[in-house]
């Protein structure tokens, strides 16, 4: 079975797309499944997309965090507000 990561984007991170490019805000929970080991573009979840950073956004724009976070929201400030990103 693959391994999943999750992590929360501490600072906006721009991703590719198929068709252009989405930015991610700060507080997007992303999942990865691949390895970092190596450099350029990775496969990330956000929701239902299915979308490619590079090595570097992920490792220094995000912090690794539970596995049970749901991947598909946006954190929108301290407290208990969310929005979904669907």
């Amino acid at each position: 079975m693959p391994f999943v990561v999750r992590y929360r984007v501490v600072s906006p991170i721009v991703t590719i797309k198929a068709r252009g490019f989405l930015t991610l805000p700060a507080g997007s929970v992303i999942e990865v499944s691949d390895s970092l080991d190596e450099p350029g573009l990775h496969s990330v979840r956000f929701g239902a997309e299915e979308l490619f950073a590079f090595t570097r956004d992920i490792e220094e724009r995000t912090e690794r965090i539970d596995p049970s976070a749901k991947f598909n929201e946006v954190v929108v400030g301290k407290g208990s507000s969310k929005a979904s990103a669907e």
